[in-house]
């Protein structure tokens, strides 16, 4: 499970890419490019964020990505170097635009217009676990308050810093809630919560009375399982293997409430 997690390949999630494209043989398609290599090559930091080229035009990209404020710098790589080759080569998204994709240790944006220090809530999707938890009404009360004291400590660091925070909560004598909150660093401390109360706001059209579950935004995200899913914790003795996952295989996210917002 968390282990697991850790070491293996980046585990893609969702991807979101606009209508609006540009052409194969464009100077925008050759700024894209260059984009993603400068990503990838400084995918050793958590955050960064790049325009191509430098001097704006109406062909500049402008590109960011931010892995999960736990992972290694070497899965950092791996996931963005993972994620820009699945926007170049995929047929949806190779000609867009604008495009955000989501994996569970990072996410690539890209866009033709500035959005750096600005927030965005979409496009954004969820994904939940299909497990029911059995006290639903108490259980999501506790989520609620949960999620946003995760909410608070991630957003209250100043710009440029890292705005992630993990919290857990005792849901009974044996059971462990474990929630996780991230904005890109860029935002500032008032944006970052304004983020994340929106995509607190989602749970319950999300994953209401599910044992775990996660809003991807394009500046933020949220998530929450009964087992541990991030690095500061030794994996729990004793996971269940049906638990285990979190999520369905990644070709069936879409069926799991994987919807775009």
């Amino acid at each position: 499970s968390t282990t697991k997690a850790q070491n293996g390949n980046p585990t893609f999630l969702y991807q979101v890419c606009s209508t609006n494209k540009t052409t194969a043989n464009s100077t925008y398609k050759s700024n894209l490019g260059t984009l993603f290599s400068s990503l990838s090559s400084n995918s050793t930091k958590e955050f960064y964020n790049t325009t191509v080229p430098r001097r704006t035009s109406s062909n500049t990209v402008y590109g960011l990505y931010m892995c999960r404020g736990d992972v290694s710098s070497s899965l950092c790589q791996q996931c963005v170097t993972n994620a820009t080759q699945k926007l170049s080569t995929d047929s949806d998204c190779s000609l867009s635009k604008q495009a955000v994709i989501w994996y569970d240790e990072c996410m690539v944006r890209y866009n033709n217009t500035s959005f750096f220090s600005t927030m965005a809530t979409r496009p954004g999707a969820f994904l939940m676990n299909t497990a029911n938890i059995t006290n639903q009404e108490s259980f999501m009360r506790l989520l609620f308050d949960t999620m946003n004291k995760t909410a608070d400590k991630a957003a209250n660091s100043s710009v440029g810093a890292k705005k992630y925070a993990t919290k857990e909560a005792s849901i009974s004598g044996f059971q462990t809630l474990y929630s996780l909150a991230q904005c890109t660093e860029d935002l500032s401390q008032q944006d970052c919560r304004t983020c994340l109360s929106d995509a607190i706001q989602l749970l319950p059209r999300c994953c209401e009375g599910k044992q775990g579950g996660r809003v991807l935004l394009p500046s933020c995200n949220i998530r929450y399982e009964l087992y541990p899913f991030y690095r500061n914790l030794a994996p729990s003795p004793s996971p269940s293997p049906s638990a285990a996952p979190g999520l369905a295989p990644p070709t069936t996210t879409s069926n799991l409430g994987g919807n775009v917002i």
